[in-house]
């Protein structure tokens, strides 16, 4: 076949599972007000750290914030950033591959479990996602320098790859370190293969530079207060005690690649048949392990964050597996394909369950014990929502969202308030809710400050005492606050206290959230 051709087969699952999401009506997600108003600061011309704070830095919204430069800044726009950022980071695990030496059929069974397990089940940006893209960017940059380290432009790879492990990083600080920490083990396993090091150093001071020029400018605004590298108000993110209890009594899939890829480097060292490239792309899958370990304890919103991990150990089995004459058989390649598309089944069956349920459902009988009526729970026990109930809004900013019904009335609710109090003067909007897309569609000014309200993970007692002291001093004409009793503080408990002390309750509704319960509760001052 030919080399275009091949090509073609190998992006389709890439660009086939990154764009299927956008023909569908999605459902708000947890965590996705913060990404829509970092980017919409962003786009507003806003300066993190300047006029909001955020405790890790700004890269998650800097492709979100270009989209709604040329979209628009709605819900459905973060949709569209993020499949073209999943086709970004599908053909950055390619090239990875393809400078490690893999054959057509381990690439495309390899990107066909990166599809199935990392790109199909994102589809809205995510902090915790977004850095390992950047990572990945990072890397394939870095292994084209290993492949071509001679080249006139092996500097600029190197350069190039610091920058984005770099950015890397300042999205994200726990996964963009151990990302930098494997970018540095591979780039020390080149400098001993190859007795120099020379590029290493170039690398090195690369990162360096980059690190400072992402500090720097921000220096004089509160950087260090905002940003959490451990220091107070903030704290460690690492426990010792929570990393190898959790690994312990998890990570099965992790633990079971760790000794089989063991097994098979020790294998091909004991025999001396192992590669410069082999041991390297080993490190690299090594480091990912290892990564995915302790990132699902350090970051474990959402559960499966870490799950990029499985494409690249299945890659290196693959890997050792395409020397043999069987595995290069059409009947082997198309008997792995379909098997891999029915082990992450889960992850394309909730597309395909919305048509087949319509099909071979028939109305649920409660009187009739089944797997689907065998447990009662009262509504105060039940941690996820029935989304079958939700609806989409016709509001352009929450355009192919669904939510819960009561929101989308309580939506036009609000916006119907801020207007009632433009009729007097500019309204005054403190928003500490999951609908920030409000500011646009009710158009009022947003708050300099925090940008995410978790009281001692994204903001903390100097904006507790500043926001209870404006809230005394009945500075807000309203105030639209998120009550979630489950989650400890994600919106301060405090500030709800004195929300009832001091202004009257108009309003409430349901909050978006497909699991742990919220009610969105609207306080106007005029009590």
């Amino acid at each position: 076949m030919k080399k275009w051709t091949l090509l073609s087969i190998e992006l389709l699952p890439i660009t086939g599972f990154s764009l299927l999401p956008l023909f569908f009506d999605l459902s708000y997600q947890i965590n996705l007000y913060m990404i829509w108003e970092g980017a919409y600061r962003l786009y507003l011309g806003e300066i993190p750290f300047k006029d909001f704070g955020i405790p890790m830095g700004a890269g998650s919204w800097i492709i979100p914030a270009l989209f709604f430069k040329i979209f628009g800044p709605s819900l459905y726009t973060l949709a569209k950033a993020q499949a073209v950022m999943n086709i970004i980071s599908g053909v950055a695990f390619r090239w990875i591959l393809v400078n490690n030496g893999a054959s057509f059929y381990t690439r495309f069974l390899s990107i066909l479990i990166f599809s199935l397990t990392f790109i199909l089940g994102l589809y809205w940006p995510q902090y915790n996602h977004t850095v390992i893209i950047f990572q990945l960017i990072a890397l394939g940059f870095l292994f084209q320098y290993l492949n071509t380290p001679q080249q006139k432009l092996s500097l600029l790879l190197l350069g190039a790859s610091a920058f984005f492990i770099t950015l890397a990083f300042f999205t994200k600080q726990d996964a963009g370190a151990l990302g930098l920490f494997i970018a540095l083990a591979v780039m020390a396993v080149h400098n001993y293969q190859s007795r120099t090091v020379k590029h290493g150093i170039f690398f090195g001071l690369a990162v360096i530079v980059f690190f400072l020029l992402f500090i720097l400018p921000f220096l004089q605004y509160e950087f260090s207060y905002w940003f959490n590298y451990g220091q107070p108000p903030h704290f460690s993110r690492l426990s010792v005690y929570d990393l190898i209890r959790i690994n312990m009594e998890e990570s099965r899939w992790e633990k079971f690649y760790l000794l089989v890829i063991t097994i098979l480097l020790f294998s091909q060292w004991r025999k001396g048949s192992i590669t410069r490239v082999e041991f390297s792309f080993g490190v690299l899958v090594v480091g990912i392990l290892v990564q995915a370990m302790i990132y699902q304890v350090t970051s474990y919103v959402p559960k499966d964050n870490n799950i990029f991990f499985h494409a690249f150990c299945c890659a290196f089995i693959l890997f050792q597996l395409q020397k043999e004459s069987w595995y290069q058989s059409p009947f082997t390649f198309t008997v792995f394909t379909i098997l891999i598309a029915l082990w992450w089944s889960e992850k394309y069956w909730k597309y395909a369950d919305r048509f087949i349920a319509k099909a071979l459902v028939t109305q649920v009988d409660n009187d009739v014990v089944s797997i689907n009526t065998y447990i009662l729970q009262p509504p105060e026990c039940n941690l996820y929502a029935d989304l079958s109930t939700w609806k989409e809004s016709s509001l352009h900013s929450f355009k192919h969202i669904r939510m819960p019904a009561s929101t989308v009335s309580g939506i036009d609710r609000v916006i119907k308030q801020v207007q009632e109090v433009r009729t007097l003067k500019e309204p005054i909007v403190l928003n500490m809710s999951e609908l920030t897309p409000l500011a646009v569609e009710a158009n009022y000014r947003l708050e300099k400050g925090p940008l995410w309200y978790h009281l001692g993970v994204g903001m903390f007692d100097r904006e507790l005492r500043h926001f209870t002291s404006r809230i005394s001093d009945h500075y807000y004409d309203l105030v639209i606050f998120e009550h979630i009793p489950t989650l400890n503080n994600f919106y301060p408990f405090a500030i709800r206290e004195k929300l009832k002390e001091e202004y009257q309750l108009i309003d409430t509704f349901d909050a978006p959230r497909i699991v742990y319960p919220g009610t969105i509760e609207v306080y106007s001052r005029n009590k």
